[in-house]
């Protein structure tokens, strides 16, 4: 009998199939999409193109043992009531097997919703939604209202890019469905906040996020570390890779040869302009061909942040002005894109990791150290190694279970990457300035057959 949990319907009970591993493997080199969670094996061909994190997510689960992932991202009704639609039979008990760690993640993810902490305290999104709310009148006032002088429109541009900060934080929760747990309600929240007031694609950052944990630092696989021809954290991406995810080979040509080999140098000043990028990206995500949940609502509150932005930019006295409150605003997000980046850029690249969830997580990400008067700025991602491990936890909850977390990764002998700020940074750089250098060796090699020559 097929089913997951307590609820067992008429459509879960299936015809009792035994897979071994084996078999599993032969259906999905012929094109089948099957996945195993808890010891049951799920065929997913025909819901992959219907999955709401997309298909990408499912599609690097394939053949795999997906329990943990699964358990990670998806609330246990999604578990009890649709999954046991797909269910095709069981693993074979000889194939039956869970590490000692993937045990104890399972049984911390239990005591953490044991304890409480996948509670929403909602007084908390209340006072994000009144501080954000009170940035953006400030910001509109000073240049509707306000004398007209340099320093009152560079301050509500400043004001711009801190509103843009905060607002990416509570999308990127409710991206998560870390807000009020209904995946539909918090992506509707999301989108309403972070495509109308920042004029962004909460849809695109989910289909682009979602892979990003499931394969996390994988060079042909994670777009969050895909930044070609700027960036290269490890020298795999002189090899011309294929990336699954933008369906394109990644050139290491001339132009990725100059700026990798200056990368350390250049790092903060790209990071500047990376909010221009996310337009380009949004945009070319709603319009695509294809599905695209919530295409209407996104398109919808996208050109409303328009709808707003250029009118306030009417009010300032020249182009001069206008220009530079653009600039300004945009180039002063670059503390949100530095966040995003510290997270990963110095941690492990892996290659088709064939490590449990857990220690994907543990080995692939960073901490932040601060204090907790500066979790405001940070918005859950100086934890970034707790949100890879339970996704879905709410923000304000993500230091209460830091301590679990250590004695995981201490109980099974797996690093615990977390340094300070400046720390962190240096990380990063030494990793980026590694692969510049070798950037540079390769050329002296022969540099029409760079990528031949990759480590």
């Amino acid at each position: 009998m097929c089913h997951t949990g307590k609820t067992a319907t008429a459509t879960a009970v299936r015809r009792h199939a035994i897979f071994t591993r084996k078999e599993i493997e032969d259906r999905v080199k012929q094109g089948e999409i099957l996945v195993i969670i808890n010891t049951k094996v799920y065929n997913l061909t025909k819901f992959i193109n219907h999955h709401p994190g997309g298909d990408l997510a499912i599609w690097h689960m394939a053949g795999k043992d997906a329990t943990d992932a699964v358990l990670a991202y998806h609330p246990e009704q999604v578990i009890e009531k649709r999954m046991p639609h797909f269910c095709i039979g069981e693993l074979a008990p000889n194939a039956q097997h869970a590490s000692k760690l993937s045990l104890a993640y399972r049984r911390l993810d239990a005591k953490l919703k044991a304890e409480g902490m996948y509670e929403t305290q909602y007084w908390f999104y209340v006072r994000e939604a009144a501080k954000m709310l009170a940035i953006w009148v400030a910001m509109l006032g000073l240049v509707v209202w306000g004398p007209q002088h340099w320093m009152t429109y560079a301050a509500s541009a400043l004001l711009g890019s801190t509103l843009w900060h905060q607002a990416a934080f509570v999308a990127h929760d409710a991206g998560h469905s870390g807000i009020t747990h209904d995946a539909k309600t918090d992506m509707i929240l999301g989108i309403c906040l972070g495509n109308f007031l920042g004029g962004l694609s909460l849809g695109w950052w989910k289909h682009n996020h979602n892979v990003h944990h499931i394969v996390t630092n994988d060079p042909a696989h994670d777009p969050d570390i895909q930044h070609m021809p700027f960036f290269a954290i490890s020298t795999k991406f002189f090899q011309n890779l294929y990336s699954t995810y933008y369906k394109r080979v990644l050139n290491f040509d001339s132009a990725a040869q100059f700026f990798i080999s200056l990368q350390h140098h250049l790092f903060y000043i790209i990071l500047c302009f990376g909010r221009f990028n996310l337009y380009v990206l949004g945009w070319s995500y709603v319009l695509r061909k294809g599905p695209v949940p919530y295409r209407k609502l996104e398109i919808t509150c996208m050109a409303l942040f328009w709808a707003w932005f250029i009118p306030l930019l009417s009010y300032l006295p020249n182009w001069k002005y206008r220009v530079a409150y653009i600039l300004l605003s945009h180039m002063m997000t670059v503390f949100l894109h530095l966040q995003i980046t510290l997270s990963h850029f110095g941690m492990e690249a892996q290659e088709n990791p064939q490590d449990d969830f857990a220690a994907m997580a543990l080995k692939t990400t960073m901490d932040v150290e601060c204090p907790i008067w500066m979790d405001w700025f940070h918005g859950g991602l100086q934890f970034q190694v707790e949100h890879h491990l339970f996704p879905r936890l709410p923000r304000h909850n993500l230091r209460k279970i830091r301590p679990h977390v250590l004695k995981l990764a201490k109980d099974h002998d797996l690093p615990f990457h977390s340094y300070g700020f400046v720390k962190s940074n240096q990380v990063v750089l030494a990793v980026l300035q590694s692969v510049a250098h070798q950037v540079r060796a390769v050329l002296r090699v022969d540099p029409r057959t760079a990528h031949a020559h990759a480590l």
